[in-house]
């Protein structure tokens, strides 16, 4: 475990903020009033979430009597409205509405126990996953309103480095043995704005993987850190949005590690004479990535107070390389923000 010591950083203060139905459709009857939508989503402090101005379609499975009545249904921004085809009419009894966007390829189902669930959802890292709940909605001339939520937990890796002495080229950085698959289960009542009930969860996890989340073709390409921080997702691979999950510890066997990590390949020279100070020819293989000059460094993504990713949470890692010897600890710190729950209307 000395070497462990030896290259792995530790965490310095961190702030946790956190098929359908097989049975006979309803026959819908009449009422006069058709069944018509609104949709609203919360606030996001990065420019790439979803907002309620920026999504522009969703699709809608409702359920009346227990048994499906709309399945799978576009519905699409028209100018300040939405709208959908064939229209429906409101049925005489309740209706329980289903939503999400954008489009995926496995869809919701209502069963007796009231658990509704998109099973063995398999996420690129790239969609800002949202979902929204109306139970028990009855005939009305209004729109039934759809507040969205974030499914996904969003991550992001902020480097900079302060040392004059000192250049720092990185070429790639990865999340480490992060889950990908998992299936996801509506809440049992609507999620509505400003209530703190009304929110899903994520379970059956699986499928871990390394997850590349910045990459840099050639050496021209490779980003050189300054004193100001640099998101690496952004403009880049743009891959971000991270299933909610437990944390794990990262542990080094003698040969490996293990556990949930951001690995960063770089290489720092002088910034004086342009020499690579590192690595070098005494750094141990496997602080080497194979067939590059590149070294990586070792990053866990818990903190004390921090050991998961919650559903609807941001968490930014803000990581500072300011030592050359990386034989010693490199300071970082990180920061979590939570999405804003505050809501705009259009």
């Amino acid at each position: 475990m000395k070497a462990l010591s030896l290259v792995l950083a530790s965490v310095v203060g961190a702030v946790a903020v956190c098929s359908c139905s097989d049975q006979e459709p309803i026959v819908e009857q009449d009422t006069g009033k058709a069944i018509s939508f609104g949709a609203l989503v919360p606030n996001a402090t990065r420019s790439t979430a979803t907002t309620t101005a920026t999504i522009n379609s969703f699709q809608v499975y409702a359920f009346t009597a227990g048994k499906p009545y709309m399945e799978n249904v576009t519905v699409s921004r028209n100018g300040a409205t939405w709208s959908y085809s064939p229209v429906m009419y409101w049925p005489e009894t309740p209706v329980n509405f289903y939503a999400y966007s954008p489009g995926i390829s496995v869809s919701p189902s209502e069963e007796p126990s009231g658990l509704n669930t998109i099973v063995n959802y398999s996420n690129q890292g790239d969609t800002d996953f949202l979902y929204a709940v109306s139970v028990g909605q009855v005939a009305k001339s209004t729109p039934v309103m759809m507040n969205f939520r974030h499914a996904m937990s969003k991550v992001n890796v902020n480097l900079s480095s302060s040392n004059s002495m000192i250049t720092v080229k990185v070429y790639h950085v990865s999340l480490l043995d992060v889950k990908h698959k998992g299936s996801f289960t509506f809440p049992s009542t609507s999620t509505t704005s400003g209530s703190q009930q009304g929110v899903g969860y994520w379970s059956n996890l699986n499928s871990p993987i390394d997850i590349l989340t910045f990459y840099s073709f050639s050496a021209d390409e490779a980003l050189t850190l300054t004193n100001t921080p640099v998101d690496v997702t952004e403009k880049n691979l743009e891959i971000d949005y991270m299933l909610p999950q437990p944390l794990e510890n990262v542990d080094f066997n003698g040969n490996e590690f293990t556990g949930n990590a951001i690995q960063i390949d770089c290489e720092i020279f002088d910034a004086a004479s342009g020499s690579k100070i590192w690595p070098r020819q005494d750094t141990p293989d496997y602080l080497l990535v194979p067939h590059t000059s590149c070294g990586r460094l070792i990053y866990p993504l818990t903190t004390p107070d921090m050991t998961e990713w919650k559903i609807g949470c941001s968490y930014i890692y803000n990581i500072k390389i300011d030592n050359p010897n990386v034989l010693k600890p490199i300071d970082f710190n990180v920061t979590v923000d939570e999405f804003n729950i505050d809501n705009i209307s259009q």
